[in-house]
């Protein structure tokens, strides 16, 4: 176990820290918003801080500055832009599934007769049910319904102040905080510890610059594309793509799906049907092309575990758990690696010496 005790420390702290966020998660929710913040935001900051000639101070206000303009741009331009959209597709979706309905039963009860009976009105009576909850609903009402529970009105504004601050503080001592851990640690692992914690920044920091690259541009590219073809609600088809292509396979299915059923029961041409899969084939070639390139840096995480991590992140912890599941996977695998080099090192010492 003393060969494996760098691994156990991290593993452990890892651990304490995620119990810790979920006993007293209204509490360090904050925090955790600062940290997550602070450590995406770490490559601008580095940017100015070389800029300024290692003005740590200057350089973290310019950081917080960018994060209020990014913000403010997807505040005032973004998102009022996405919710016009997903208002509008609210009010669209019983036209859509009106058409889809008619359609099933005219295909169903000319080539499967024996379906014909029951009408297939199921779809419709769910997406009707759905809209009933949803579609009435004014928008500002949503929104608010979505924070309750979660923040009052209070606890967003002193969050609103508090989140900025300990990013600004996170940003400024970021360096100290990482050598205090490593004094913590036991003399004899300081070394390798201070390794394996730069393999996981490495892998972590990589994956989440890269896939929310890799989100920017499908997003920007089906957005765009959509709107060349003349497909309805093309910017919220590309910002949904792209926030889900960080989950696999999902984000192609999620896109393509609803623009093909737009194009034909929209559009009704063969020319937009071509339109939609010309952009989603082409946006998966591209991604391909550049996936490599952004990645580059690390040697990519499985599929299969992200998607379990999301799984898992979900039943355990709920939104929460979701949000933190890949990086938590991520971080895991290089210590896992770590874990199994030393094993097969020490495995091949024995033969050796045998």
């Amino acid at each position: 176990m003393r060969n494996y005790l760098t691994e156990i420390y991290l593993t452990s702290t890892v651990i304490l820290l995620l119990i810790l966020l979920f006993l007293f998660e209204p509490a360090l929710l904050p925090f955790f918003i600062a940290s997550a913040v602070a450590y995406v935001f770490y490559p601008v900051f580095l940017f100015f801080n070389n800029l300024t000639g290692n003005r740590r101070r200057f350089s973290a206000f310019l950081t917080l500055l960018t994060m209020f303009l990014v913000l403010s741009f997807a505040l005032f331009i973004l998102i009022p832009s996405i919710i016009e959209q997903i208002q509008s597709f609210l009010n669209f979706l019983p036209i859509l599934f009106e058409k889809l309905d008619s359609f099933f039963i005219k295909f169903f009860g000319k080539h499967f007769p024996l379906l014909h009976p029951f009408k297939l009105t199921t779809l419709k009576e769910i997406i009707n049910e759905i809209y009933q909850k949803f579609g009435t609903i004014p928008i500002a009402n949503l929104i608010s319904k979505l924070f309750s529970g979660f923040f009052s009105a209070i606890s967003i504004i002193i969050n609103l102040i508090v989140i900025p601050f300990l990013t600004y503080y996170l940003l400024i001592n970021s360096r100290k905080i990482v050598r205090i851990y490593l004094l913590i640690a036991p003399c004899s692992i300081q070394k390798e510890l201070k390794l394996l914690l730069q393999k996981v920044h490495s892998s972590l920091s990589s994956y989440l610059i890269g896939q929310m690259a890799v989100a920017l541009f499908v997003g920007l590219y089906i957005a765009i594309g959509l709107l060349f073809v003349g497909i309805k609600y093309s910017l919220l088809i590309g910002f949904v793509a792209g926030v889900l292509n960080m989950i696999p396979y999902v984000g192609f299915f999620s896109g393509l799906v609803p623009s093909l059923l737009l194009a034909i029961f929209d559009n009704g041409t063969l020319e937009a049907v071509i339109g939609v899969l010309t952009v989603f084939l082409t946006e998966v070639g591209l991604e391909n092309l550049i996936y490599p390139l952004i990645m580059s840096r690390t040697t990519g995480v499985n599929p299969i575990l992200i998607l379990l991590s999301i799984f898992l992140g979900g039943y355990l912890g709920g939104l929460l758990g979701i949000v933190i599941g890949v990086p938590l996977a991520v971080i895991l695998v290089p210590i896992f690696e770590s874990f199994i080099e030393k094993k097969e090192r020490l495995k091949s010492a024995c033969g050796s010496n045998g």
